[in-house]
């Protein structure tokens, strides 16, 4: 693991994944592993916390995340970085995962920027799926000034029925389960209780299943940007700030190889500078 060094040149050849000071959140046995990018500035106002997409997409947004960090604290904002208990580097099994543990996760997160970070606001990004435990975090009193929401799942009844079909074709494929190996010919069962290769316990699937992201008038937070594709519909929340990914922008969502991992592409990294100097005149 690496540790902070303000005076490397982070951004000299474009986005990198820079460097970081490592820690645990928790104790115990419900600790998680964190991450936290440190701002240029002596005493930056408002910090990040990146909030994981879930699942499979996890692990292949990994790259992704740190470089957004990167960008973000070298433009002032700290951010904190971390793996949701059951997940990643923290402790715990997949199957301990659901919105209860991730609020949980969350609010340590949130704490730890504000100690360690030294800052006074706390801003959410949350990517892809992870937009569903924020909302449930902060309709039950975590606090934040800001929330981004990158690519958001809005509806968790459709996106866990996508999954379902995803997982059940995966499972099918005679690319990954050739029946000269000895795979049944009708593909890999699904009685583990697996979704796209990870543990999902009954509480997540129902949590996940019950999840919607709507605008009721109970906002725990004032202010919602967003950052989205083209072609991408309008939310059903209200957004300040719209930032457009351009087209040659990778599909987090998308291959379940994790030879497609998301990099940082040119177009992407223009988005991340506009939402990085965005971010630096929030303080």
């Amino acid at each position: 693991m690496r540790a902070w060094n303000p005076q490397a040149n982070l951004r000299a050849e474009g986005m990198t994944v820079g460097v970081w000071e490592p820690f645990w959140l928790g104790a115990g046995e419900q600790r998680l592993y964190a991450a936290l990018h440190r701002a240029n500035l002596p005493s930056p106002r408002l910090g990040l916390v990146l909030a994981p997409p879930l699942l499979h997409e996890q692990p292949r947004s990994r790259r992704l995340l740190t470089e957004l960090a990167t960008a973000l604290a070298q433009e002032g904002v700290p951010c904190v970085r971390f793996d949701y208990f059951g997940t990643g580097d923290s402790d715990g099994s997949g199957e301990q995962l659901d919105f209860a543990s991730m609020r949980r996760d969350l609010q340590f997160a949130a704490d730890s920027l504000i100690a360690r970070g030294g800052v006074e606001r706390i801003g959410v990004l949350a990517v892809r799926g992870a937009t569903l435990p924020v909302f449930s975090w902060l309709r039950g009193g975590g606090a934040a000034n800001l929330l981004v929401l990158w690519e958001p799942v809005v509806d968790g009844e459709s996106w866990l029925a996508e999954l379902e079909t995803r997982d059940a074709m995966e499972r099918r494929s005679p690319l990954r389960y050739p029946t000269a190996a000895g795979a049944p010919p009708n593909g890999v069962s699904s009685d583990d209780l697996q979704l796209m290769g990870y543990p999902v316990s009954t509480q997540l699937r129902r949590d996940i299943a019950q999840a919607r992201v709507i605008d009721d008038g109970v906002r725990a937070f004032p202010r919602c940007w967003s950052v989205l594709r083209e072609d991408a519909d309008m939310l059903p929340v209200t957004c300040e700030r719209v930032f457009r990914l351009p087209t040659d922008t990778p599909l987090i969502g998308g291959a379940v190889s994790m030879d497609a991992s998301v990099f940082v592409t040119p177009g992407l990294q223009r988005v991340v500078d506009e939402l990085a100097q965005a971010l630096r005149k929030e303080r």
